[in-house]
């Protein structure tokens, strides 16, 4: 087996990359799961990408996942008269109203109406991805009177952020249900929430989802203050996690995003949810053809701290050098990897079951036999994801007959998903796995493996079966 890279890359597909020829470049340079922006395009262009990517997994024998990102209540300026951008300069007088106003230097237009009533005189606002900074002097409906503290060029339809205050907006907006809807009719892998803040906005897209018959896993996207503080509740009901740091940074000072970073990949694998680190991992690679070492230094560190995955937004979906930033991001994983002697163990929140004994004692084996690969039968995935949470230095190989589940595995940490026949009969599992794995190239003679299941089998949810096992032994 050639070299095997654990960790997750996941691409953001755009006008750059929804092509058939650049998909199959990015599943070549290591695309593990791609992910649809509903912050942009229409259905009909979501549903070209879903159609090529789904073409070219069958036509590549690939697998992997498509995660459909909801926009959220995402608050955004309006037009501008000249089309922008405008220049608000320090100390001026800007208002920002919800009136449907072409903007200019003075005023600018929003389509959040509930703006007025969430802030009052003292509360700041962020323009421009927090380049802009405005104090809030007065709110007279429909209107927000504030003061330029920070100016800059401000274009059209920019993000507006409000640090420190507690919206009391829903999680998902018509909009994002349209979208939700889309998405599970169209299969997608994962559903990611944006801006949650509680428990709540992540139990309301679950509902969502099994009032559609489906059980589509849900990440939540930690992009809010109060995600944070909420951070432990969120992990009991979702099924990941998404360090946003873009947004994050807007709303909390530069140098505690590193921080909260660790604190989140750490809290996250001890409740068993896989992390995707994202925003501006490999920014200068949307123009040039390779990255800042500070960027890949980013990369490491994002691997040293223990996420599952990394993503790629921009540099996929609209740079110029797609394929090569997928390319130097597997490089750079893979050598973030070598170099890491013993990957870190979680502090388990719970009493260990079964399953999870289970899972840590092949992973301690694999250790002190040297083994080749773990290989685990699964149903849902979910043995393969804790073995995952303990972090083996061998590939995990995830048996399933479940097509939806072999490509949720596509993003989890260390897993390798292949399909298999309903396996029965366990006393022929261990000549059965040896010749799936033979044929797939990936053992050989004299190879110890670890083979991990349940009985009786074919009952979801066993998981109490361990062997070790000889390729070629008797």
């Amino acid at each position: 087996m050639n070299s095997f890279r654990h960790s997750k890359i996941v691409c953001t597909i755009g006008p750059a990359s929804c092509s058939p020829r650049i998909i199959k470049k990015l599943l070549e340079a290591g695309m593990d799961v791609a992910r649809l922006n509903f912050s942009h395009g229409t259905h009909e262009e979501h549903a070209k990408c879903i159609s090529l990517l789904r073409g070219a997994a069958a036509t590549m024998k690939k697998t992997f996942a498509i995660i459909a990102d909801l926009q959220g209540p995402k608050i955004r300026t309006g037009v501008l008269a000249g089309g922008g951008p405008v220049l608000l300069r320090t100390g001026q007088e800007f208002t920002i109203t919800t009136a449907k106003v072409l903007g200019d230097s003075t005023r600018v237009s929003t389509v959040f109406e509930p703006l007025p009533r969430e802030v009052k005189a003292g509360d700041r606002i962020l323009l421009s991805d927090g380049l802009i900074e405005l104090k809030v002097r007065a709110v007279r409906k429909p209107e927000v009177i504030c003061e330029v503290v920070n100016g800059g060029a401000l274009g059209e339809n920019k993000g507006i952020n409000l640090p420190g205050v507690k919206l009391r907006v829903p999680a998902l907006t018509p909009k994002d249900k349209a979208d939700l809807r889309f998405a599970l009719s169209h299969g997608a892998d994962y559903i990611a929430v944006s801006f949650v803040r509680r428990p709540e906005d992540v139990l309301l897209a679950k509902r969502l989802i099994r009032r559609a018959k489906k059980d589509t896993p849900v990440i939540a996207k930690l992009e809010k203050p109060e995600a944070i503080e909420n951070l432990e509740a969120i992990l009991r009901v979702a099924d990941g996690v998404m360090v946003a740091r873009g947004d994050l940074g807007v709303e909390m000072s530069p140098e505690r995003v590193p921080v909260v970073q660790k604190e989140i990949i750490y809290r996250a694998r001890a409740f068993r949810r896989p992390v995707i680190t994202a925003t501006q991992m490999l920014e200068s690679m949307t123009e040039n053809p390779r990255p800042t070492r500070a960027e890949a230094s980013d990369v490491a560190n994002a691997i040293f701290d223990g996420s599952d995955a990394v993503m790629l937004s921009a540099e996929t979906a609209s740079g110029k050098y797609p394929v090569e930033s997928v390319s130097m991001m597997a490089r750079i994983i893979e050598a973030a990897e070598a170099s890491i002697q013993e990957f870190s163990q979680p502090l388990p929140h719970e009493t260990l079951k079964v399953a999870e004994t289970v899972a840590e004692l092949v992973c301690h084996a694999s250790r002190e036999l040297h083994m080749r690969l773990i290989v685990v039968f699964t149903h849902s995935g979910f043995t393969a994801r804790l073995i995952s949470r303990y972090r083996p230095k061998v590939p995990i190989v995830a048996l399933t007959p479940e097509v939806e589940t072999l490509r949720k595995m596509a993003l989890v940490w260390g897993v390798l998903p292949l399909e298999t026949k309903d396996q029965q009969r366990i006393d022929t599992l261990a000549a059965t796995t040896e010749k799936k794995l033979l044929r797939e190239r990936l053992v050989r003679k004299g190879d110890v493996i670890g083979i991990v299941a349940g009985t009786p089998m074919g009952v979801r949810g066993s998981t109490n079966f361990m062997k070790f096992h000889v390729i070629g032994g008797t």
